[in-house]
């Protein structure tokens, strides 16, 4: 896992401060980090003098590590720079005044554009704005960056797409569209809220001359890593389909959606999976099992998913005397619009919410927490997923979207490996599938989360490598989980 920061600014403040950093070193070893990139990727060809970059650089010190790096490229490549509002931080100066000074070395290959001319280049590198920029796009950059857009041309930008602000959303029309998004330091959340995922392509973490462990102590917002995924593989050799739990599915109105959330869970490895429903279900799957009361030996529930808003919700689920409430329950869907979900939260001890965002947004109305709507949640995701884990700790949360956050008390783990795959029908019923299939083999409600939604989206990954992203399936993604 990687440490996720909302702002970077006071880690920058400690390098200064404990480790004798000073600004100056610091933007010197950020550019020095972005030249390097650019040499691996793109400078060792045979011919690397015939590369065309175009820096566009802001007035302030993200604009100053371009020009560092515009300098560092001087007599590599052909190097363009655009300043469009001039310099104003005394770092930007200094740095520009240093890029200036080989402007009469013909060697250097340097020039500098007074307006952005649509010509063709090799490199794009963005350093108009910062992690820090929070405020609204001019006419004049918004035309810069549609142009920059529009271009055809690797693009890269500096710490952040110029346009994201530091909360992850955009601040006008458009934003830089990145190949790729260098980091300074430490990874900004920013870069993986969910209106940011269009824009910022491959992020890559930049050192700045100190280790990250060093300059990026521990964080309560984690960035969730493939190597952080364990997949539930059976080493014992002794056993029965008890010892890998009984997941108990209710099915609802759209008996569909259950079925769909069981096959999940059985392929996630689950020993046992019951579906359970008032009436018969026809042509139920023979691998599944359609019980008329909760198995005696069920490890997991899992309800919501296509139960209806008008159907009553079983008794168990508010009666205080039930030892069905000490058994792992996954709440998705449908249930988040009855009026029992308060005394649900309240009385079950082992519960994990598998919201869209909308739903979330009635969860936040019904807890009292808030009233807003799905747009104003997407816009702080972080903040409402903090706020309703203070209220409920012992709950985990799986704010489903481009970026999937699972939030316990006040750590948050957010899921980067997300595709457009899985905008689906049915997709939902089975990660809540996936995820109960796990609980119900003994794992944490936490964990299971966590390794549900890396799988989840490990499967779509998956099946994209070889069709089209369009044609994905719940049953597709269901098959997929045998290759992981």
């Amino acid at each position: 896992m990687k440490n996720l920061f909302v702002s970077t600014r006071e880690l920058d403040s400690n390098a200064t401060k404990n480790f004798n950093l000073p600004s100056e070193l610091l933007m010197e070893n950020a550019a020095s980090g972005m030249y390097y990139f650019l040499k691996t990727r793109f400078l060792d060809s045979a011919k690397p003098k015939s590369l065309k970059v175009l820096l566009v650089c802001g007035n302030g010190d993200n604009g100053a590590d371009c020009l560092a790096l515009a300098r560092m490229l001087c007599g590599i490549c052909e190097v363009w720079v655009f300043l469009p509002k001039g310099v104003k931080s005394t770092l930007c100066a200094l740095q520009l005044q240093r890029l200036e000074s080989l402007k009469t070395s013909k060697s250097a290959n340097l020039h500098f554009l007074k307006t952005l001319e649509s010509q063709p280049y090799d490199l794009i590198i963005d350093g108009i704005f910062g992690a820090g920029f929070r405020g609204e796009l001019d006419l004049e950059t918004t035309q810069i960056l549609h142009t920059l857009n529009q271009m055809e041309a690797i693009k890269i930008a500096c710490d952040i797409p110029s346009g994201i602000t530091q909360e992850g959303f955009i601040g006008g029309e458009c934003a830089f569209k990145a190949d790729f998004t260098l980091s300074m330091g430490a990874f900004k959340a920013a870069l993986f809220a969910d209106e940011a995922k269009d824009f910022v392509g491959e992020a890559h973490l930049i050192d700045l001359g100190i280790s990250e462990n060093l300059f990026a102590p521990d964080s309560d917002l984690k960035l969730l890593e493939r190597s952080d995924f364990k997949a539930p593989h059976r080493i014992t050799q002794n056993t029965n389909k008890g010892n890998f739990g009984h997941l108990c599915v209710y099915a609802g109105e759209k008996s569909g959606a259950g079925i769909l959330c069981a096959l999940a869970g059985l392929r996630s490895g689950a020993g046992l999976v019951s579906v359970l429903s008032q009436q018969t279900i026809q042509n139920l799957p023979i691998s599944l099992m359609n019980p008329q009361e909760i198995p005696h030996n069920t490890t997991a529930i899992a309800l919501g998913m296509g139960f209806g808003i008008h159907n009553t919700p079983p008794n168990f689920l508010t009666n205080p005397d039930s030892t069905l409430q000490n058994i792992p329950l996954l709440l998705d869907a449908d249930i988040f619009y009855h009026s029992c979900l308060l005394e649900i939260l309240s009385t079950h001890r082992q519960i994990l919410l598998t919201p869209h965002p909308k739903e979330f947004t009635q969860i936040l109305k019904t807890t009292k927490i808030a009233t807003l709507s799905t747009q104003e949640l997407q816009k702080e995701r972080i903040r409402y997923a903090l706020e309703f884990c203070k209220a409920y700790p012992n709950v985990v949360l799986v704010l489903k979207g481009a970026n999937t956050l699972i939030c316990q008390n006040q750590r948050i783990y957010c899921n980067p490996f997300g595709t457009n795959a899985l905008a689906k029908g049915g997709s939902g019923d089975v990660l809540a599938g996936i995820i109960s299939g796990l609980l119900a083999q003994g794992n944490s409600v936490l964990d299971s989360a966590i390794q549900g939604v890396l799988l989840h989206s490990f499967c779509a990954q998956n099946y994209v490598k070889n069709y089209n992203n369009f044609s994905l399936s719940p049953l597709d993604l269901i098959e997929q989980i045998r290759y992981i």
